[in-house]
């Protein structure tokens, strides 16, 4: 399909609607023929959002520099706004080329999501090649239908969304309107360095590819929108079953409802959840482990498994997924007066507070300080009406979740465990009818996810 300013106009109609639009600029021809296609169309009065461009700086290549004046260059020529935001890109492996792909990837969609605010648009000039470039390349790692669907035109990033107008434009066509239009671009040449695979792909896959098989990227299209209504299908028979294991929680589902489900069902709704919740996807492997494995372990077993940003847990025939906090010193002792502070910051663990009443709560002797230590094993304590128990089963009869029981504070008098927040208060420390007491409430530290 040939390109022009008509046809990016006819392709921004799918766009949801959006006062201002910034373009993504690296200055290689698919960015400056998007910019200048869409200034020209505002100037023809044919869109009526502001435009502006982003450029980020990797300060990867020798030419960072030059490539930053030649879009402070092209904008002023426009008259377009122009900003630029040089990056870090955190570098694992320097010698794995594919790794350095991604860090650069993931530096450059952090400066997007951080430039971009409610109510603007991202575009960004991804084309048809780039997109059958990332089908074959996702082959190749065995990906999922999802994966193999392709580079989604339309995507939420941050507080607003971006979106790829030239996705069913080839680089060819764009390249012939460049010319046209008598534009000048940047030619990165680490592009034709084949020890990337995406450059392999285009410089030396692909050229074999179109000589046996002319039409492939028609043909391949055409396979890519087969595979995005499957994912569409899949993902709305997600809802549909993750709708019966639901709780008021998103980040919480009951596994008795997932088990009703065939392996395959559930793997299914499993991919969604974690999609909801905005987690990578946990690849094959990881993903029969949790449904053959977790889900199915005996009911009163406690199951966790630890996945890139979460942890999930199985606990009393639901599955949790859990932030992954900070570790904490569970062996730290903290002094604290509640006649002077009614508040109590824990290190990494949230925070205690004392409400002050009368006829309930602990009693506490004026001048005196409550010490606040955390379970190390073998701790006791006698609560009101109620024979002495070893903590560990106090907790589990109050199903206090396992996540929190090691962090939970625990307030001693002396060597006494004499209150355990949330749970109770040894029988000789509580206030008499006639005595001031303290409430003690104990905030965790938030280990839900958010999701939506």
């Amino acid at each position: 399909m040939n390109f022009d300013s008509e046809k990016l106009r006819t392709a921004l109609q799918s766009m949801p609607h959006s006062d201002a639009i910034i373009v993504g600029l690296s200055g290689g021809v698919d960015s400056i023929v998007l910019l200048h296609a869409l200034h020209s169309l505002k100037q023809q009065g044919k869109v009526h959002f502001s435009l502006s461009a982003l450029h980020v700086n990797h300060g990867l290549h020798a030419e960072a520099e030059a490539w930053k004046g030649f879009c402070e260059k092209f904008c002023n020529e426009l008259d377009v706004p122009l900003v630029i935001s040089k990056v870090h890109v955190e570098i694992a492996e320097p010698a794995n080329a594919t790794g350095l792909e991604n860090a650069a990837r993931d530096a450059r969609y952090r400066a997007f999501e951080s430039n971009l605010q409610s109510g603007k648009a991202l575009l960004l000039a991804h084309h048809l090649d780039d997109q059958l470039e990332t089908f074959l390349l996702r082959l190749m790692r065995g990906s999922g239908i999802r994966g193999l669907a392709g580079i989604p035109q339309y995507r939420l990033l941050g507080d607003s969304f971006l979106f790829r107008p030239l996705l069913d434009f080839t680089r060819e066509s764009l390249i012939a309107y460049a010319h046209t239009q008598k534009l000048n671009w940047i030619e990165d040449n680490s592009n034709l360095n084949t020890r990337f695979d995406r450059n392999y792909c285009r410089h030396e896959l692909f050229p074999r590819i179109e000589q046996r098989w002319v039409k492939y990227r028609e043909s391949w299209s055409k396979s890519l929108v087969l595979l995005g209504e499957a994912d569409q299908l899949l993902q709305e028979l997600a809802i549909i079953d993750l709708s019966f294991a639901a709780t008021e929680r998103t980040n919480v589902i009951k596994i008795e409802k997932l088990l009703q489900l065939s392996d395959v069902r559930r793997r299914n709704a499993l991919r969604h959840w974690f999609s909801r919740l905005g987690l990578k996807e946990i690849g094959w492997n990881r993903l029969q482990q949790l449904s053959r494995e977790v889900l199915t372990a005996k009911a009163s077993r406690i199951v966790t498994l630890p996945l890139d940003g979460c942890l999930l847990q199985r606990f009393k025939g639901k599955l949790y997924a859990l932030r992954v906090l900070q570790g904490f010193d569970k062996k730290q002792t903290l002094s604290w007066s509640i006649e002077k502070q009614s508040k109590l910051k824990l290190t990494d663990n949230g925070i205690l507070r004392a409400e002050s009443v009368s006829g309930s709560g602990i009693r506490v002797a004026k001048s005196s300080s409550l010490r606040v230590k955390y379970r190390m094993g073998g701790e006791t304590c006698q609560l009101v009406g109620r024979p002495r128990k070893l903590l560990k089963k106090l907790l589990q009869e109050e199903e206090v979740v396992p996540w929190l029981r090691e962090r939970l504070p625990l307030l001693y008098m002396e060597d006494e465990l004499v209150c355990i927040p949330g749970i109770g208060i040894a029988e000789n420390y509580v206030a008499k009818a006639n005595e001031n007491g303290s409430l003690i409430y104990w905030e965790a530290p938030d280990f839900n996810l958010a999701g939506d």
